[in-house]
Formats: C-alpha cells, structure tokens, sequence
C-alpha cells in the first residue's frame, strides 16, 4: 500500500490535512478519478500517523462499503490490518446495535413496527390485488406488534426473511432499527464515537439517507469522529439511496476532476452528460474512440411487453450484425452490457433460471439475491458444489481438500470424523467427491443438493433445509392468498431443475464471460465497451434510454424518475471504457433519432454510424 509521503495531487493532500486536523469532509470523485486509491491514501495516513494512540486505547478505524466484493478488496489492499475495521453498511450497523436487544424491542415496539403498519394502511383500501396483500401484512404486523414483549432474542441473517414473533430481522430493518436508535440514544452515540475515531464511508451516494442522518448526527458534535464521504453522485444507480451525500455542516468539500482512465473521446462523452463536475485526462490517456449504432426495434410481444423467444433470436442477429461492423466478433478485449440479464440468460444458456428469479414466484429481495449470487438456493452450488466438479474434471485434489475444509464437516477438526484414522478421512471425501461428481450430469438440484449434505459436502442453513424435506405444494399458485409463501413455489419448481444451466449461470455471475448487466460493473474497466440500449427488452417502467437520448422520436419526454436513473446509469455505463465504447441503442425511427441526437450535441455526427434495420424487416 501506498504510503502517505506518495500524495502528489492535491485532492487526497486535502484529505491528509482533514485528518491532521480532525476535519470532517466530503470526496466527490468522478469516474476514474482514483477514488479508491483516495481512500486507501487516507487509511494508509492514518496509520502512519496515529496509529500508536489508537492501538494503546483500543480503537479502530471504520471504513463503510456497499458490497462483501468491495470489503475484499479494501481489506487486502490494507494488508489485512486488525487497525482498520471494513465492513458492508449491514454488517456495521448491526455490531453497532445487536448487543442492545432491549433497546432493539423498544424501537420495535414504539416507532419500526407502527411505521410499517402506518405505511402499509394507506394501502388498505377496496379489493385490488395490493389491498389484499396489505390486509395480510397488517394482521401479521398487529400480531407482531401485540406479541413483541415474548420475544426473547432478535437476530439478524442475510439470507432470512423478516418474522417479527419469532425476532427475526431483515436487512431494511437493520438499516431503519439502527438509524432511528443512534440518533435518539447519547450514549450509544459516545460509545461510538469512543470506539472509532475516524469514519469513512466509500461509495457514499450508494448508502441510505437514514444512515447517513444518524452518522452525521455522531460527527457532527466536538469531540466525536471525524467522518469522511468517498463517492460520486452521479454514479448512483440504486434505489433508495442517498445520491447526493453531505457531511455535517462545515465540512469540507474536495473534488476529484482527473480521469485517468477513459480516453480522451470518452471524457469528453462524459462532460456532455454531466455538467456539475468537469473532467480532465491525465497524462497517459489515449485518444480513443466513441460510436453510437442505431438498430430498428419492434414492441415486445411477450410476458410484461417484453421480448418472445423468437423476437430475442432477432434482436441477437441484429446485434451480431452490428458487433461484425464494429469488427468485435472474436475480440476478447471487449465487454458486453446489457440492462438485463434476459439477452445475456438466452445467450449465455440459463434462461429456465433467469425467468424463475425474475418470475412471479420471486420476491424482490430474492431477485436480488439472484443477481449477485446470493440467493441461499444458489450459494451451495456457486460456493461448494460447482467448485468441486471442476476441480474433480482437473484431478485437482489439493484443491478439492482445500474447499472442503472451508465449507465441508467431512474435513471439520471438530466435526463428526475428528476421531477417524487420516487414511479413512481421505477414502470417504474420494467416495463423496466421486458420488457427485458421477450424478453431476443426470440429476436435479434437488438430488444433487441431498447428496451433497448426506455425504458431509456442505452445511446446509434451516431455511434450505426446511425448504429441501418439506411436502412439495400442489395446490395452484395464488399471488394474493400465497403472497408470503410464494418461496416454497420458487423451490419446488428449482428442485426440479436439472444442474446445466447451474454451471452456466456460474460462468456468468463469476465473471468467466464477456457478459454483464450494466449494474454489475460499476467500479469496474475494460479496455472495449459495447453498451446495449433496449427499453423494450428491459420494459422497466424507471429506465429509459430511448426517452432519454431521444425524447422526440420516442414520443414523450422521460419522467423525472426516468430521466436522472438513466443518465446516471448510462454515465457509469459509458465510463467503464479505458479506450474504445460501442453504443447501441434500438429505438421505433432510426432516422428520426439520429437527426435528434446529432441536434441534442450529445454525440458528434461521424460517431453516429450507419442504421440497420431490425432482421424482422428484412426476413
């Protein structure tokens, strides 16, 4: 890691100097700005500086971060130092309060649970869909309510679902419980304050406004931390979050204006679409280049207006065609992003998959959990199992030992073999290892997920458990009577998956293809950038690119909504190329959208190469 006296450019001098004098301040950093480098300058000052006077009074350093890949990332970039305590935004906020279970149950009691019950009564009216589900929450939640007193302890896990009886917490509870308890308890806040003297936040536009309310409400006293915000307003592509970020009144305000990543062509794309920062290259950019291709679009024809199967096959003849003209077919330096996963899922080949957790058995947070590979369905297999048979396919047994003493009780020191001779240890992980590897190809993920637990390959949570030795439901599917079990659907139907698309849905979230979403790179560069615009293969009511770039051709202006969550998507889109970005955007009236974009001055008019027309025109 970089050491202090290395500070050559201003911003992280400025940085340094708020440390020195216990100044809390703001950093804005533009894409390719060298944000994490920032904060990593700043961890690094600290230690060098006052790290004798923190160790001797048992005080750390917190550095707040949006994701478990961004806390790996920091943690090893700071030598895994037990100085500095990394951690996601959950994490952090649950140590905060856990051990408070009384003041947990009173904040339940008086404010979260009648909120919740606040909120979902102004859904309570007439028989819609919405007012059925609502009716149900308020029972459940007015038993909470009445029954909360007999809870004994209130635990939080990321992969459970929220049950107030028996003291079950989610993730939005954790963020509302531990915002509304530091900002009303003084003492929670000087305990705080004692503990950790300095408070960076990375990614600041992506946390939420509560927490950064209850954070400042600590910082912005004398005497308590110092608090730092690391992030870019205009890279806030999440929902619910706070986008533009402040620290308490009087801190001070940096920025970051040097782009050492993309090339000049992009930069200057970039200071087009925002107009509150200005960026420079810096001494090594390349020239680059930028081109916007116009591809004929036709209205979606199948589930919610999107795509059928057989629109899906055209519209990839068509990007074909385009990723040919751009001369990128077989070029291996180049990223593909898309809005969704279903192009990527029909190409890639775990569309069964996709549409289930995208489907109408899914909830929100489980969609999400399939994006990022955490649903607790996937994790056994993405973690343990898919792991090990490619492994098995090498012969890579020292591999094979290492993942299953991370993960298996077969190689458990304390577990079920701990008293077994070495030599009978070793036969029964070949005869475990060789058993799923045998019915890898022929069976479903239920038999797979059974298998693997029987023989000790995996340790299996309660709810997959519960999940994978109940009764199959057979009764038909209800959305409002089956609202809160919907899950159990979702199970059975991936319980009768075979384990193909498993391994290919792998390659995608493990980042073993070209393929990505447009949020699954933010933070990320690559040398060649194709972006795909298609509001009618996303058809999500807050994105649209058509309406964005190309209002007049599109028909109507885009909401307010619309209009900022697409523009800052298509910033951190469009900032990921260190050379050359691709665009394309399939829209109703090529024609018509060129000379609007040419007039708007967002691209210059040789970067906006000839149209094609969509392949069901020509068939």
């Amino acid at each position: 890691m970089e050491s202090s006296a290395s500070f050559t450019n201003e911003p992280d001098k400025e940085i340094a100097s708020c440390i020195d004098n216990n100044e809390n301040f703001t950093v804005t950093a533009g894409a390719g700005s060298g944000k994490t480098s920032s904060l990593i300058n700043a961890l690094q000052h600290i230690r060098d500086s006052h790290q004798l006077r923190l160790r001797a009074a048992g005080q750390r350093v917190v550095c707040i971060t949006y994701t478990n890949a961004a806390v790996k990332i920091i943690k090893r970039r700071t030598n895994l130092d037990e100085l500095f305590y990394i951690s996601t935004i959950h994490g952090f906020m649950w140590d905060l309060i856990s051990r408070y279970q009384k003041d947990i149950r009173s904040a339940l009691k008086n404010h979260l649970i009648p909120e919740r019950i606040s909120h979902k009564e102004k859904d309570d009216h007439g028989n819609s869909k919405v007012a059925q589900k609502a009716r149900q929450q308020l029972v459940r939640l007015r038993e909470a309510l009445q029954n909360i007193e007999y809870v004994d302890v209130f635990k939080y896990d990321n992969a459970s679902r929220r049950d107030y009886i028996n003291g079950k917490l989610d993730h939005d509870d954790v963020i509302d419980l531990a915002s509304y308890m530091i900002q009303l308890n003084q003492p929670l806040q000087k305990i705080i304050g004692h503990l950790y003297p300095y408070i960076f936040i990375d990614e600041a536009q992506d946390t939420f406004i509560n927490v950064m309310n209850a954070l400042n409400t600590v910082t912005e006293k004398e005497g308590l931390p110092l608090i730092g915000y690391f992030g870019d307003p205009m890279q806030q592509i999440y929902e619910k979050r706070a986008g533009q970020f402040r620290a308490p009144l009087g801190a001070r305000e940096i920025q970051k204006k040097k782009n050492y990543r993309c090339s000049q062509e992009v930069i200057t794309l970039l200071n087009r679409i925002r107009t509150d920062l200005e960026q420079f290259p810096g001494d090594k950019n390349s020239i680059g280049s930028v081109e916007l291709r116009l591809i004929q679009s036709e209205p979606g024809q199948g589930n919610r207006k999107t795509y059928t199967e057989e629109q899906l096959d055209k519209v990839i003849l068509n990007f074909n065609s385009a990723l040919n003209d751009f001369g990128w077919s077989d070029d291996n330096e180049v990223k593909f992003l898309f809005l969704t996963r279903q192009m990527i899922a029909h190409r890639l080949g775990f569309t069964k998959l996709n549409k289930l957790f995208t489907g109408p058995y899914s909830s929100k947070s489980s969609e999400d959990e399939f994006k990022e590979g955490e649903h607790y369905l996937l994790k056994p297999f993405i973690n343990t199992i898919i792991p090990l048979i490619h492994a098995r396919e090498s012969n890579n047994w020292h591999l094979i030992t290492s993942i299953l003493r991370r993960d298996s009780a077969i190689l458990d020191p304390s577990g079920k073999n701990k008293s077994k001779p070495l030599k009978t240890i070793h036969a029964e992980m070949h005869n475990a290892i060789e058993l799923i590897y045998n019915s890898w190809q022929s069976s479903s993920t239920r038999e797979i997920l059974t298998l693997a637990i029987a023989q000790g390959i995996i340790n299996p949570n309660d709810r997959l458990v519960l999940q994978l030795y109940r009764t199959p439901r057979e009764e038909d599917f209800d959305e409002v009577l089956h609202s809160r079990e919907k899950g159990d659907w979702l199970c059975d139907e991936f319980f009768s998956f075979r384990t193909n698309e498993l391994t290919k849905f792998n390659e995608f979230i493990s980042n073993m293809t070209p393929y990505s979403t447009q949020h699954g790179v933010k933070g990320d560069e690559f040398e060649k950038v194709l972006v795909v615009f298609d509001d009618t293969e996303a058809s999500w009511s807050h994105y649209s690119f058509s309406r964005l770039l190309t209002p007049q051709t599109a028909g109507t202006a885009p909401t307010e909504g619309q209009y900022s969550k697409s523009l800052n998507l298509s910033y951190v889109c469009f900032s990921r190329a260190i050379k050359d970005l691709k665009i394309i955007l399939f829209t109703s009236d090529p024609t018509k959208a060129r000379k609007e974009l040419i007039d708007s001055r967002f691209f210059k008019p040789e970067q906006i190469t000839p149209i094609i027309k969509n392949h069901s025109v020509l068939m």
